[in-house]
């Protein structure tokens, strides 16, 4: 994974894709099932501290009945090293899930790796100064067989636009208080107990799934939101647009937060 974000298809071996301060775009389709458009940029003279990945087993019969892998972290941290949380989680999800026993379901794999994760960084926030309370939040979505699943913790959003209807089918994990709106009360590697939040559920020929961290929802509004997904742009135009006008908007009002957004159009049922 390089300084910006990461693509990561399996078999292929992993890309390089960006600079440090570059944004990245691009897209992946899955022949007969999905097109995923993605776009992540830093804001300001700072390391992203979002992560994401997507893996399609096409090549491997075992891995590609698990489904094709979209996941989306969000490092935090007191001293900016969040990134470090947010690789990890990505990378070892995307790698070990694949990995897990053919017959666990798809929610005790995705719990088995998570929390192996989750109790590495505790152990080295509570052991390795250089950590500095490094955290993740985490949203994994998993398509196959005209469904969908998904697994979530933290405040990065997952939402779905169904025939003209923006849906937002996360929970943020964050104080209800107006003052502690930004913090985290569920996170990878905040606690040494993760509870994660799965869901699951049919797709529609047409569905656009949006996955994004909280520099472009919070930034943007449902509003923004709404009209860009409304528009007739592929999915790459999708999640681009939605990172151009956070890091537009943010650089009015001297804002840093990291903008990453990952838009997942139905096009068919991969059966």
């Amino acid at each position: 994974m390089t300084e910006e974000s990461a693509h990561t298809e399996v078999p292929a071996k992993n890309e390089a894709n960006a600079s440090s301060h570059r944004p990245l775009s691009g897209t992946a389709e899955v022949p007969g099932a999905l097109a995923i458009g993605y776009a992540s940029a830093a804001v300001g003279e700072k390391t992203n501290e979002d992560c994401f990945g997507v893996v399609t087993p096409r090549e491997m019969p075992e891995a590609a009945k698990r489904g094709t892998a979209v996941a989306l972290a969000d490092g935090g941290s007191a001293g900016g090293t969040g990134r470090v949380a947010s690789e990890v989680t990505v990378r070892a999800l995307l790698q070990d899930f694949y990995a897990t026993p053919a017959q666990w379901s798809v929610e005790r794999a995705i719990d088995t790796v998570l929390c192996s994760v989750n109790d590495w960084l505790y152990v080295q926030n509570g052991r390795d100064p250089e950590f500095d309370g490094v955290v993740s939040t985490l949203s994994m979505l998993l398509f196959s067989g005209g469904r969908f699943n998904l697994a979530h913790v933290g405040d990065t959003r997952v939402y779905r636009w169904q025939a003209g209807t923006l849906e937002r089918l996360t929970a943020d994990h964050t104080w209800p208080r107006r003052d502690m709106r930004h913090v985290l009360r569920r996170a990878v590697g905040l606690d040494n107990h993760l509870v994660i939040d799965f869901q699951s559920g049919q797709t529609r020929v047409d569905d656009i799934f949006l996955v994004a961290s909280d520099g472009v929802w919070e930034v943007l509004g449902n509003t923004v939101l709404e009209e860009v997904l409304a528009g007739d742009g592929s999915v790459e135009v999708i999640a681009a647009e939605l990172v151009g006008r956070s890091v537009q908007s943010q650089r009015r009002y001297m804002g840093h937060n990291d903008a990453t957004a990952l838009a997942i159009r139905i096009t068919g049922s991969g059966r």
